[in-house]
């Protein structure tokens, strides 16, 4: 009777051993294909930029047919390299219709080793999130928000500088709440920016300061 007892604990100590381990398999497929799925959109607009340009319409079209709307994106030049301008041209054009005024300085290594995927997943993650908070902002206060986007190169490191006004955020446990409807999903963009910095040996430091938020990306490249 005793044994049976102990190989019936046993039993359900492994089973829920083998419940939990599929628990966190699951948990990080999860994570991991919504992480995807949020950087997904930016870079279809990418490719879809690109394609435009290169003379490939049929698979412009192809990206716009299943994705979501996509906006026509000018050719201004500010770095000289296609991806950095494609996506500092979707922002532009995107500050304008919202009525957000945003001043960029942009200087790109054009021989580095910083992949343009991860490149996209940076900047539009940072840009979102600049435009987010002036949404944010101009409803509050009803003033005009400004951007301003630097993007220097220091010897071998790439600094990605992005300032905006914000509502002043109160910190929880160290960690900025989210304005955003959607708070389940706020952090994934700042997440997948820190996971992009990180492999290149860099670091991501955020402040606020009189109402001014402030993040800086330090990426080092060969």
């Amino acid at each position: 009777m005793l044994q049976t007892r102990k190989n019936t604990i046993r039993f359900l100590e492994r089973k829920n051993q083998v419940l939990e381990e599929n628990y966190h398999l699951l948990t990080d497929l999860y994570q991991k294909n919504e992480h995807l799925y949020h950087d997904m959109n930016h870079h279809l607009q990418m490719i879809f930029h690109l394609a435009k340009k290169n003379g490939t319409p049929e698979i412009a079209e192809y990206v716009n047919s299943i994705s979501t709307p996509i906006n026509e994106l000018s050719d201004m030049t500010w770095s000289g390299v296609d991806i950095v301008d494609a996506i500092l041209n979707h922002t532009v054009l995107d500050a304008q219709r919202k009525g957000i005024e945003i001043d960029v300085n942009a200087e790109f290594p054009k021989d580095c080793n910083i992949t343009s995927d991860d490149l996209c997943v940076i900047l539009f993650n940072l840009l979102d999130n600049a435009m987010e908070a002036c949404q944010c902002f101009m409803r509050q206060t009803k003033t005009p928000p400004r951007i301003e986007v630097t993007l220097r190169r220091i010897h071998q490191f790439l600094i990605i500088k992005i300032q905006n006004p914000c509502v002043p955020p109160r910190k929880l446990f160290g960690i900025f709440p989210t304005t955003k409807a959607d708070a389940r999903h706020h952090g994934i963009g700042l997440h997948n920016v820190r996971e992009k910095v990180e492999k290149y040996n860099g670091s991501l430091e955020i402040d606020v300061k009189d109402d001014i938020f402030t993040v800086t990306a330090m990426l080092f490249f060969e």
